[in-house]
């Protein structure tokens, strides 16, 4: 019989060691709210990603056996993963600026710790391949690097982004709390299998989460909190209506979480934004005239 602390091992390490870089990072950061954003976003498009390559397409397959079910066990992972190993690395290099002999030495690390993970059998490929890590990782850390100086110099674009990606993880996140704890559970016909849940859950939170940072953009104030949370309220009664959706949750621990989760979301606007009543709407056109006359 397999002893399950075994799979654990690995990933509590890595755990460790990550979190100490990210800890290290914020210590020594002077900004720690742009940070904060910058880390959001990191996450933000490494869970893009996943959605395609582990929910759609299965690519490979996690096993810390921390969780009873062998389908959330293998998201659980992705999230160790996707929102704590790789993303933590990136901005511990983004913060202290360094290279691409850093970027090349980090993606040989997480390709050495893919073979060691495989080889411990906490990890399986389908049909992922260590190269493929050993190429987009140097190119992910670089583009960390990019979005922190966009975030420094206000791009519109970058914040907007931001602030979309940084709502996104949140509420997949939540989601995922919900469907471990068999809270909701979302797919089609009697039966919604945890296959259709994955597919969906990303599309919900994506639709989310553009709307709450549309609803943001302007300013963070009430009358956004009350759009974002009839939004939210709204979407959840359709998609029960259509049956694409099976919730368990009393009314007012629904309500009370998802007052939470607004508040939540517009403190992260003014992180991203600053806490000025108004956002010029229209820098990005602005900067895009301007570029257009410097051509």
């Amino acid at each position: 019989m397999k002893n399950p602390k075994r799979n654990k091992i690995p990933f509590i390490v890595l755990f460790l060691i990550h979190t100490s870089l990210l800890g290290y990072s914020f210590y020594k950061s002077k900004n720690k709210k742009q940070l904060f954003s910058l880390l959001m976003s990191n996450t933000g498009l490494t869970y893009l990603l996943e959605f395609f390559v582990l929910n759609l397409f299965d690519a490979y397959r996690y096993k810390p056996r921390v969780m009873k079910n062998n389908f959330f066990d293998n998201i659980f992972g992705a999230i160790l993963s996707q929102a704590i190993f790789v993303p933590f690395t990136a901005v511990f290099l983004t913060v202290f600026k360094l290279g691409w002999v850093w970027k090349l030495l980090g993606g040989i690390y997480f390709s050495l710790i893919e073979l060691i993970f495989l080889r411990l059998k906490v990890y399986k490929h389908n049909w992922w391949r260590t190269l493929y890590t050993l190429i987009l990782i140097p190119i992910y850390f670089k583009i960390s690097d990019w979005w922190s100086f966009l975030l420094i110099k206000k791009n519109p674009f970058i914040r907007f982004i931001s602030l979309f990606l940084s709502i996104m993880v949140t509420e997949a996140n939540l989601l995922f709390i919900f469907a471990s704890t068999r809270k909701i559970r979302f797919g089609f016909g009697r039966y919604h299998s945890w296959t259709e849940h994955f597919i969906i859950v990303p599309l919900y939170a994506i639709s989310l989460s553009l709307f709450s940072t549309l609803s943001f953009l302007k300013q963070n104030d009430w009358s956004a909190k009350l759009r974002v949370l009839l939004m939210i309220v709204g979407l959840d009664w359709f998609f029960k209506k259509k049956k694409l959706l099976k919730e368990n949750l009393h009314g007012v621990d629904y309500v009370a979480i998802r007052i939470l989760m607004v508040l939540l979301y517009g403190q992260f606007r003014d992180w991203v934004y600053g806490t000025r009543n108004k956002v010029e709407v229209g820098e990005l056109e602005e900067e895009m005239e301007t570029k257009m006359t410097s051509d």
